[in-house]
């Protein structure tokens, strides 16, 4: 038995983050710490002092505390560990979101970070993303949960230090289809649309970032590749950032790191 923080970044009473604490918490001691209203798309973003927060624990779910904050998902995972939790987690788990986290999306992705900044804090971190018929609907997410759960001692066992894993369910997925693979590049398309208002004022709106499956993206047998082909795919992210090769070249032309 382990215990078990579950953040999200759509909101602690979201129904991808309730019935994956119903699946865990039948083996597993959990709590929720998640934001009060979605954050999606925050990223690494913590709120700074000159904006307190504010946590308020519920009591919906049976034996699973849930404790709603104004804040980042960042923010519930910090605060999470420093104040609201009794005893640090074995397992910090982000999710379920109801889209995947594939490719180049991690990097604005709130829940992935929120995993990240687990394994940052030194506690083992997995994110789950899923594409679901009804996103209001916990019955869509009742068989990923159920699933991950059954796959979560292979996937603890497996953690490497400074390692997040992000798990990726596509509509249709099959038990016996999942494969590790790596993230897709260049699926971002940051195009804003212009919007002028009667008074001459102009606005301009993200659409939505996501390509989707490209022939570049399919070629690359990434996550989206293999998404397509209805395989839960598994990604490990590492935290260090640090391109060697960028330090092999610029020592070549004399600057020494």
């Amino acid at each position: 038995m382990m215990n078990i923080l579950l953040v999200n970044e759509a909101g602690c009473f979201h129904p991808g983050i309730i019935a994956l604490a119903k699946a865990l918490s039948a083996r597993h001691r959990v709590a929720i710490v998640a934001p009060l209203h979605p954050q999606t798309g925050v990223g690494h973003k913590f709120t700074k002092s000159s904006a307190p927060l504010r946590a308020r624990q519920y009591f919906a779910l049976n034996k699973v505390k849930i404790f709603s904050v104004n804040g980042t998902p960042c923010d519930c995972v910090t605060l999470a560990l420093d104040r609201l939790l009794k005893s640090k987690p074995h397992l910090i788990v982000t999710g379920i979101c109801d889209r995947n986290n594939r490719g180049e999306a991690i990097w604005s992705s709130g829940a992935v970070a929120a995993a990240i900044e687990g394994t940052i804090q030194g506690i083992p971190s997995i994110s789950i993303s899923a594409k679901v018929l009804d996103s209001a609907d916990e019955k869509s997410f009742q068989p990923i949960a159920n699933n991950f759960v059954r796959n979560l001692p292979t996937l603890v066992k497996n953690i490497t230090p400074n390692t997040t894993l992000s798990v990726n369910y596509p509509l249709k997925f099959s038990a016996r289809k999942m494969v590790c693979t790596h993230l897709t590049r260049n699926i971002i398309n940051n195009s804003y649309s212009t919007e002028v208002n009667p008074f001459g004022a102009t606005f301009y709106w993200l659409n939505s970032p996501n390509l989707g499956f490209t022939m570049d993206s399919l070629d690359q047998k990434g996550d989206v590749y293999w998404l397509k082909r209805n395989f839960i795919t598994v990604t490990p992210l590492k935290l260090n950032l640090t391109s060697l090769g960028g330090i092999a070249m610029l020592e070549q032309v004399g600057i020494s790191l």
